[in-house]
């Protein structure tokens, strides 16, 4: 993604998430699971790769990349990039968890406009219980099982080129004009507004994609460096990244330096 010569990045409803347990603070354990006959992914060292199931009756499957933050009433407990699809229809999307007094309540929404089939907006209509160190469990609009793999067998969709009518899209050029790229933000509106984003783009020859999200600490991200998502493969430490708001849009500084427009 984004750094001062190469760069680095999301997510889906509302989501509850149990807090009697420290799952977060342990080592989990990682299954290899197979869901599809395709090559191997994972959303790298940088984030955690989750495999979704249904709970109920549907057929489909997914992945999420999380990224896990300090989590307090002004910052996201997580951030997530999702894609799949239920019975063949596809879809991608950002989510972020904030905490709420006992509990950490999600937003989400989907990415669309790229040949995606599923566009929908979750604004607190989802219940999310930390089963175990490697399981997550979001009831209430959702209904599924996230496990957290190594890599699974997935085949990525195709890299998006707009983000859809749920979020802050802008496109991206170097701050100073020294090198050659654009790139794609796709900024979340609900929950904790200009918190939590997904990137994609290219620095010169380089390809990129990432998640982005806020700490108490400030900002940071960590880069999807996964097939069909970009070989670059960097993260960002929560404060290394400064969001300055500048009429229409922003200018980012510290580990990157980049201009993001409407």
């Amino acid at each position: 993604m984004l750094q001062l010569s190469v760069k680095s990045l999301a997510v889906a409803s509302l989501a509850v998430i149990s807090t009697t347990t420290t799952a977060f603070a342990q080592i989990p354990s990682l299954q290899n699971i197979r869901i599809a006959q395709v090559p191997s992914f994972s959303c790298a060292r940088h984030l955690r790769t989750y495999v979704v199931k249904p709970l109920d009756n549907r057929t489909g499957l997914g992945i999420r990349c999380v990224k896990f933050s300090s989590g307090t009433s002004r910052t996201p407990k997580l951030a997530w990039y999702g894609e799949g699809n239920w019975g063949g229809a596809t879809y991608r999307h950002v989510g972020q968890a904030v905490v709420k007094g006992s509990k950490v309540v999600g937003y989400a929404s989907d990415i669309y406009g790229n040949g995606e089939n599923i566009n929908n907006n979750f604004n607190g209509n989802l219940l999310v219980t930390i089963v175990n160190p490697s399981t997550i469990r979001v009831t209430g609009a959702w209904n599924e099982e996230w496990q957290l793999v190594n890599s699974t067998n997935y085949n990525p969709l195709p890299r998006p080129r707009t983000c859809g009518s749920y979020f802050d899209e802008y496109k991206v050029s170097d701050l100073n004009g020294n090198r050659q790229g654009s790139g794609l933000r796709c900024v979340l509106r609900v929950g904790l507004k200009n918190t939590t984003w997904f990137g994609n783009g290219n620095w010169g020859d380089a390809t990129y994609s990432h998640i982005g999200t806020r700490s108490s600490n400030g900002y940071g991200a960590g880069d999807i460096c996964a097939s069909g998502f970009g070989p670059v493969c960097n993260t960002f430490s929560y404060g290394s990244l400064k969001l300055q708001a500048v009429s229409g849009g922003f200018n980012v500084t510290g580990a990157w330096s980049e201009k993001w427009r409407k």
